[in-house]
């Protein structure tokens, strides 16, 4: 049977001290796609450690919880008084008072700003079906640019139920409720146990292609401040980079692969993992 997963790294781009983390999950040959935010405090750095490594597919992580690329005065429909988005973490509601011109300016700015250090666009993202302006603008956006979106749908044991689009039905790509925690909260953390979920995993004869979306890196003032999930990535990086998580790959014949990969059927990853003399090259495989 066999066994695909694209483990991915969100949130990307966040701040250096997440960045710093999530880097090494991409380092130690697990991570096989980063979804970056485009907005954030980190993004640029992060673009910059991105664009020679080839090997990794890029998400667009479209979060919109910093500050907009172009200058506030441009978006005045997407900010607050501080010039950051106004909505932030909290407020989702607020997005109902974007224009459709400032999203679209912004998201094609974000674009333009990938591009510039990439030298391409994002892989893949995810579209909302939605009235909403702001969400027509992303959905524009997305098109214009040609990036592949909505190519996954959730898997039977997802708190949130989605259905790619039906021309990626053939795939057989799911993203795992493995990943997703109903509660961050600080006094649940001792018992937050990561690596559990991540090894829980289970394929059938369909043999699908899994993804799961984590958060490893290292916490910070601003994330503590902002996010609910924060310590809890410390825990998240500890586990996938552990020798354990490691050894059930092997163990498990899973084969990494990267977005691209599920997509149009090539072997970027693996061929990256083999380049390296990496263990998890399923060619090593016993």
């Amino acid at each position: 049977m066999r066994k695909r997963l694209v483990f991915r790294v969100d949130d990307v781009g966040y701040t250096p001290a997440y960045d710093m983390g999530a880097f090494k999950a991409f380092e130690c040959g697990i991570a096989s796609s980063a979804d970056v935010m485009f907005d954030s405090p980190d993004t640029i750095a992060a673009l910059n450690w991105l664009k020679d490594k080839p090997w990794l597919s890029i998400g667009w992580h479209r979060h919109l919880w910093e500050s907009p690329v172009l200058p506030p005065e441009e978006v005045p429909s997407l900010v607050n008084e501080k010039g950051r988005f106004k909505w932030g973490h909290r407020h989702p509601e607020l997005m109902q008072e974007a224009t459709y011109e400032d999203a679209y300016k912004e998201f094609d700015a974000q674009m333009e700003l990938c591009y510039r250090i990439l030298g391409k666009y994002p892989d893949v993202a995810s579209v909302k079906n939605s009235e909403l302006p702001l969400e027509k603008a992303f959905k524009a956006v997305v098109e214009k640019y040609g990036i592949a979106y909505n190519i996954f749908s959730s898997a039977p044991d997802h708190r949130h139920p989605t259905e790619c689009d039906p021309k990626y039905k053939a795939l057989r790509y799911y993203s795992s409720g493995l990943a997703t925690n109903s509660s961050y909260k600080l006094e649940d953390f001792k018992d937050y146990q990561p690596l559990e979920k991540m090894m829980a995993l289970r394929w059938t004869d369909a043999e699908e292609v899994f993804m799961y979306g984590w958060h490893p890196g290292y916490c910070d003032d601003h994330i503590m401040e902002e996010s609910t999930c924060n310590l809890h990535r410390c825990k998240e990086l500890q586990a996938c980079t552990s020798e354990e998580y490691k050894n059930w790959i092997i163990e498990n014949k899973i084969e990494l692969v990267n977005q691209r990969d599920v997509l149009y059927g090539t072997n970027e990853f693996q061929d990256h993992l083999k380049a390296i003399g990496s263990p998890l090259w399923i060619g090593n495989f016993k």
